[in-house]
């Protein structure tokens, strides 16, 4: 008896505290039944699993040749920089505004397609590029205020917006399959069809899938944080053998996480100012106007854009709702803020910004409100202090940690309504699509197309909110366009 009036006691303490602590008030941590401890675990471990932005990014835009100068490029350190800034910004706007635990960072696919299919080919280079991402970033956020992304939200059935969920944890399931080193992959860095070169990347896969199954096996056993611990685990033994070991396997896997000399070097942190000075002094540039890509890119950039950020807001506002037992509705304050980050991350030199999936890991872990975008966001800014640091995390640990998220994301597959034609139609290739073209924008594209044919094939055309035949049309146009770019 002493110990249950004991219990009692402490909880009600607890709850006079976050009821008069001013943040937690601010936050509502009554209302969703957090703490601080849920609260910063789940920041922390939403950063861990963004972390690979702070490389992928620099890596993939550092590739964009100029459109002065083809054996001239973006300067990657700059990348970084920005990278680092508008993930710090736009998360914890977010979390401050919104009082959401989604985080925004580059978008993963478009910042791909930025720096192959259109800086390069398209022959705008870079400056170009960020030109069409500024104005393409500028009409999307336009069509957020107008709450136009919310009568589209609302005229999909309720099953689609589960299948996008679905086909989402697949696909960052994929994506963190092929960073754990199991998928080969093109010069560009995109999946191919095929295993990798298991003598060149076991390391990685070993210790990437032992990290992963550990997570889950602590998860189901109810640890507090699956995720950071093993995360850290995998990384100091990834340090220790890439520092000690010259083997061709070791470094290709884990040669991120070897110490080099001049590792503390902040110079490259110039290019941030250069790359946005050459941009602006490209602006009037006419070999970049003159070519039908930059119109294209305009448009194709405002289609990807806008599904893949208003997918991935729906399903982890779905996962959200399933973790806290609520049943909160997808908050415009957060798609506007969305929209925005936008605009600020062309503006500081990166691709598009979005939504990360990845703040489901957090989810996982306790996080309920937007403090813990606070802690996910200093973690980015802190970064430009300890880049070296940051950037040894290799990729297979950062995938092993979208795997476990895209195991938990996928539950919701038994809840789509399969037996109605249109709508098994519209979820299985939303699903597929997502995964063969390693794009969420082009699954929910596709998927949609296809729930409009199930529709007519079962004569329930008149069932369909008119937006959706409107959204066909577009898609169509998308489709053709995006044939021209490639």
């Amino acid at each position: 008896m002493n110990k249950n009036k004991t219990f009692k006691a402490d909880k009600s303490l607890k709850q006079n505290y976050l009821q008069n602590n001013k943040i937690a008030k601010y936050f509502k941590f009554s209302d969703f039944n957090t703490s601080f401890k849920k609260e910063i675990i789940g920041g922390i471990s939403t950063f861990l699993s963004m972390i690979y932005i702070l490389s992928v990014e620099p890596n993939l835009l550092g590739k964009a040749q100029s459109v002065a100068d083809p054996n001239q490029f973006m300067n990657a350190g700059g990348v970084f920089v920005a990278t680092a800034l508008t993930s710090f910004v736009a998360t914890f706007i977010m979390g401050v505004c919104a009082n959401v635990p989604i985080a925004l960072a580059p978008s993963m696919g478009l910042n791909a397609m930025f720096s192959f299919n259109i800086a390069n080919q398209g022959g705008i280079g870079y400056e170009g590029a960020l030109i069409a991402t500024t104005i393409s970033s500028i009409i999307f956020c336009i069509m957020s205020v107008t709450k136009l992304r919310v009568m589209l939200i609302k005229s999909l059935p309720h099953s689609i917006h589960l299948a996008i969920g679905v086909g989402i944890g697949f696909f960052i399931a994929y994506v963190g399959i092929v960073n754990m080193g199991w998928v080969e992959k093109s010069a560009s860095g995109l999946p191919v069809a095929n295993l990798s070169n298991f003598k060149l990347n076991y390391p990685g896969i070993i210790l990437g899938t032992v990290v992963l199954f550990g997570a889950i096996i602590l998860f189901y056993k109810k640890f507090f944080a699956p995720i950071i611990v093993m995360l850290i685990g995998g990384f100091i033994i990834a340090i220790i053998l890439a520092n000690v070991t010259d083997n061709e396997a070791i470094q290709h896997s884990f040669g991120a996480a070897k110490w080099k000399a001049g590792q503390w070097n902040y110079d490259e942190f110039k290019g941030f100012f250069s790359n946005l000075e050459n941009t602006y002094k490209q602006f009037l540039n006419p070999v970049i106007w003159a070519k039908p890509t930059m119109y294209i890119s305009i448009f194709i950039f405002i289609i990807l854009n806008f599904f893949d950020a208003t997918g991935t807001l729906t399903s982890v506002n779905i996962e959200m709702n399933r973790a806290s037992g609520l049943n909160q509705q997808l908050s415009h304050k957060a798609l506007v803020i969305d929209a925005g980050a936008t605009v600020l991350g062309s503006g500081l030199g990166v691709s598009h910004m979005a939504c990360y999936t990845e703040s489901c890991v957090g989810i996982m872990q306790g996080a309920r409100t937007g403090f813990a975008n606070i802690i996910t966001s200093f973690g980015f800014l802190l970064s430009l202090a300890l880049f070296p640091i940051f950037r040894m995390m290799p990729d297979c640990l950062s995938g092993a940690a979208t795997v476990f998220i895209g195991t938990v994301m996928i539950k919701s597959i038994m809840d789509i309504e399969w037996s109605k034609t249109e709508i098994g139609l519209g979820a299985f290739f939303t699903i597929l699509f997502m995964i063969i073209t390693y794009s969420i924008a082009n699954g929910i594209v596709v998927g949609i197309i296809a729930y409009s044919i199930g529709a007519i094939a079962t004569k329930r055309a008149k069932q369909v909110h008119y937006l959706v035949w409107i959204l066909d049309f577009v898609f169509v146009i998308y489709l053709v366009a995006y044939a021209f770019m490639n």
